[in-house]
């Protein structure tokens, strides 16, 4: 009896210290959403984690941005909960994010489905509330600025990847507190243009909101980031918009050459975008 009480005792303590990888479901608006969510195997109820929204672009199972990102490591490493919601299957049968379906008040209806997201993450772990960001990759990069400018008392910063600041004129920015910003873009970007689009503002316009509303020196830093792989053909730099409120910053990679990808994926290793952008969103908390 005494061995198999401490053989449970055993199996109990391993299963909540195991790193967990969490499929799920929610429903909202009468239409019901799975979720990946991913907990590193320090996490403890007593202890409060920071939590990272990750967020998927078009026709992306959330498994996929889960994986192919590469933060499970840096959880593992630094102790945050990463949280990914899934778009609704649209017509053409794959997850997408909604940047027209408005609720009664005006709200975009997927950015009020991740602010009730985060109430059941809040409710179903320990959440550093003080440590809540969110990143995504191309309409996932789109997601990441409209929750900064509409979710900002839950966000402490953001890292759009890949995305731009929609031009629609449903899409208001109205955040509360300075927000630090990171943004990741391509030069030479067909689906999301430098530039922009009918859809998308240009990157700089994008990043002229941000350092204008955190009262950021308007002349950056500029610097050239190590070409990790020089047989790609793309370099990248690095500008710093720095000396904002309460101590924010805005700063963006250039990947010159780069093209619709998450940088580090699939052999575009000149510059890797995930340990950059955890390190600089790692720096915040909401005051």
């Amino acid at each position: 009896m005494k061995t198999t009480i401490l053989f449970l005792l055993c199996f109990v303590t391993f299963l909540t210290t195991a790193q967990e990888t969490v499929d799920g479901t929610m429903t909202y608006d009468d239409v019901e959403r799975v979720h990946k969510i991913y907990i590193p195997s320090s996490y403890s109820k007593e202890t409060p984690a920071p939590l990272l929204l990750l967020i998927h672009g078009y026709s992306e199972p959330a498994a996929w941005i889960l994986e192919y990102t590469k933060f499970k490591p840096l959880a593992e490493k630094h102790g945050f909960i990463i949280a990914c919601p899934e778009g609704k299957i649209n017509q053409a049968k794959v997850p997408s994010w909604d940047f027209d379906t408005t609720t009664s008040t005006g709200q975009l209806k997927d950015i009020e489905y991740i602010n009730s997201f985060m109430d059941k993450l809040v409710k179903d772990y320990t959440i550093d509330q003080k440590r809540i960001y969110i990143t995504g990759f191309s309409q996932g990069g789109f997601m990441s600025y409209i929750a900064g400018c509409t979710l900002s008392k839950r966000i402490a910063a953001i890292a759009p990847v890949s995305g731009a600041m929609p031009s629609s004129n449903l899409f208001k920015c109205s955040p509360v507190h300075s927000t630090p910003v990171i943004v990741i873009n391509g030069d030479n970007d067909n689906a999301v243009p430098y530039n922009g689009n009918l859809y998308a503002k240009p990157v700089l316009e994008s990043l002229k909101f941000w350092v204008d509303y955190n009262k950021c020196n308007e002349t950056p830093v500029i610097t050239s980031v190590e070409d990790q792989n020089t047989k790609d053909e793309q370099t990248v730099e690095r500008y710093d918009y720095l000396n904002g409120d309460n101590n924010s910053k805005v700063v963006h990679y250039k990947v010159i050459g780069g093209t619709h990808l998450w940088p580090g994926r699939e052999g575009n290793t000149s510059f890797e975008a995930t340990p950059v952008i955890w390190e600089f969103l790692s720096q915040f908390k909401l005051e």
